[in-house]
């Protein structure tokens, strides 16, 4: 028993001091990690919850940043389940300053963090109402056809789109306009796809796109003017005021045989009641009477309608 007592004491005292400074050590660090308590700063999202037919149309913070309390051990890693919500689904029109409080933080209470503080302490929102409407599609035309063409016609589909968004955006939109469709030296007809060129990504368009353009071109045409007597077809108890119709046909300047009077023809169909109206308005049907190359065509009838009158009945 004294050899066990001689050890003990030899073995408590010998180099006291130093047994004695890394006891107080390693008691200083427990108490930093397990009892001290501290302040950390986290980046927390920011959410805000509002009416489906409002937007946000002014900047505003994604994120905030906090200051919480609590044990060091905890402030060391990542706390989950942290964030800061704005609820203004009950919210009207117009500017709204939201104060940030640390009430307003979600989080975990298993976390042992207190939240002190928040930054920004405040944050201004603008909400305006989405609204939608129709408007026109505009492509843009660049450039010229090659020397010697001309460029017939541009059509596009769709013609028309719905455009919404915040109300002070849509308001002003007249038209969606179109990325550029060249024609630049070109001879000939063809189709392409092109996108739409919008303002701003708050602004939506149904349908999205893209728009299909077609572009007719060809060589340059001039235009002839006919005077072409109009028929009454399976009948004959109609006469037909006026009875010839100017028709006005473009077909290409180097044609070898261009189209005359006589390759052109007009018709009107009479009422088939029996007995039909003593008066009828009716549209001319102009047609060509031999083929053509597509380049030909009749770009105007005038007038756009004739009169049917009913011949006088034989006593």
């Amino acid at each position: 028993m004294k050899a066990i007592g001689r050890f003990i004491r030899g073995f408590l005292l010998k180099n006291w001091g130093l047994k004695l400074t890394s006891l107080m050590i390693a008691l200083a660090l427990w108490v930093m990690v397990r009892g001290g308590q501290g302040e950390h700063i986290f980046t927390v999202p920011l959410t805000v919850q509002i009416p489906r037919n409002m937007e946000i149309v002014n900047e505003r913070p994604s994120f905030v940043e906090i200051t919480a309390q609590g044990y060091l051990s905890n402030l060391a890693g990542n706390v989950p389940n942290l964030s800061y919500n704005i609820d203004l689904q009950s919210a009207g029109e117009g500017e709204r300053v939201i104060s940030l409080t640390p009430e307003g933080v979600h989080i975990s209470p298993a976390s042992g963090l207190r939240v002190l503080r928040v930054n920004p302490a405040r944050i201004t929102l603008l909400l305006e109402r989405v609204i939608s409407k129709e408007v026109p599609v505009r492509v843009v035309i660049q450039g010229a056809p090659a020397a010697g063409f001309d460029l017939y016609k541009v059509s596009w589909q769709p013609t028309t789109v719905t455009v919404s968004g915040p109300r002070s955006l849509i308001t002003p939109v007249k038209e969606v306009v179109t990325d550029p469709v060249s024609v630049a030296r070109q001879n000939r007809s063809f189709r392409t796809i092109v996108n739409f060129i919008v303002a701003s990504d708050d602004i939506h368009i149904s349908p999205a796109g893209p728009v299909e353009v077609d572009v007719e071109a060809g060589p340059h045409r001039q235009a002839r003017t006919f005077r072409v007597p109009v028929t009454v077809v399976e009948s004959d108890a109609y006469t037909v005021s006026p009875g010839h119709v100017s028709v006005r046909v473009l077909a290409p300047v180097s044609m070898k045989d261009p189209p005359r009077g006589e390759d052109l023809r007009a018709s009107v169909l009479a009422p088939n009641a029996d007995p039909g109206p003593d008066r009828v308005t009716a549209s001319p049907q102009v047609e060509f009477v031999r083929e053509f190359e597509p380049e030909v065509v009749i770009q105007k009838i005038e007038p756009e309608q004739v009169t049917l009158i009913r011949k006088a009945r034989k006593k």
